[in-house]
């Protein structure tokens, strides 16, 4: 079920984590609110949030979008965090 807040986002993305995952990046694309959040979540590490203004209107693909914008940032050996908040910003800027 799609998380409708950021509290939610975090509950899903730590049942996630309680599976055996080591790493989760909870997406909030389906929440309300003035904010789009995502939270990564790291086994035996605070959760890192990366928000940035919602933008009016339903949007497909963002999701893919964000995931090649991560990867393109660990190709080019940027850390975990940093690449998830780069492409955060990419993301949002192409929309």
């Amino acid at each position: 079920r799609p998380a409708v807040d950021d509290c939610e986002i975090l509950r899903q993305g730590q049942g996630l984590l309680a599976t055996g995952s080591q790493i989760v990046l909870a997406k909030g694309g389906h929440a309300t609110g003035p904010r789009s959040t995502e939270i990564l979540l790291r086994s035996g590490q605070e959760p890192i949030s990366f928000d940035a203004p919602r933008l009016a209107g339903s949007m497909r693909g963002t999701g893919c979008l964000l995931a090649c914008a991560i990867a393109a940032h660990l190709a080019n050996g940027r850390s975990l965090e940093h690449a998830v908040g780069q492409a955060k910003q990419f993301v949002f800027a192409k929309l």
